[in-house]
């Protein structure tokens, strides 16, 4: 029942958001660390077949870059992703990838240079739902100490850097 209702909300808001709207209409609260710990509990596959385990990000600065193969959005977001984990050695950087075919999402990560960084597949959107994402493109940031902030929508490089620098210090 939740995997239908999340696809009828993920179909109805896909990319169709203005990134200006999206990026603060969220008034970013910290989760409580049980939250935090029941969102990291899953393991999924990434798109070159390994095993993830969402534990290991428990107590480390993360950020978790929710997209899609569809997302016309996701495509100017990627290259600034990318910089960001390429700026921040001290935070990881993981992709996670839904609404598509592996083959899909893998031929996204390779056009766009994701490759990178480990980008999991989310195939029935429990991960997703387990951090309120409704569609991509969404930035969710794990502070080490268990807590996350959720910030839906498109952002630009600077205000990026900026709820980097909020959220993870």
């Amino acid at each position: 029942m939740l995997t239908a209702t999340m696809a009828v909300g993920l179909a109805l808001t896909a990319c169709g958001s203005d990134p200006e709207d999206t990026a603060n209409a969220v008034t970013p609260a910290p989760e409580a660390s049980e939250e935090i710990n029941r969102a990291l509990s899953f393991q999924a596959e990434t798109t070159w077949g390994e095993e993830f385990d969402g534990e290991s990000l428990d107590q480390v600065s993360a950020v978790l870059w929710f997209w899609s193969a569809d997302c016309v959005e996701c495509v100017p977001q990627a290259p600034l992703v990318l910089a960001a984990a390429d700026n921040h050695d001290d935070i990881e950087f993981h992709g996670v990838a839904g609404r598509g075919e592996p083959d899909d999402l893998l031929d996204f990560e390779m056009t766009h240079g994701l490759d990178a960084m480990t980008n999991v597949i989310d195939a029935d959107g429990l991960i997703w739902a387990g951090f309120g994402v409704i569609s991509p493109p969404t930035l969710v940031f794990i502070s080490p100490d268990g807590t996350h902030t959720t910030v839906p929508g498109a952002m630009t490089e600077h205000e990026l850097e900026i709820a980097i620098s909020e959220e993870l210090g």
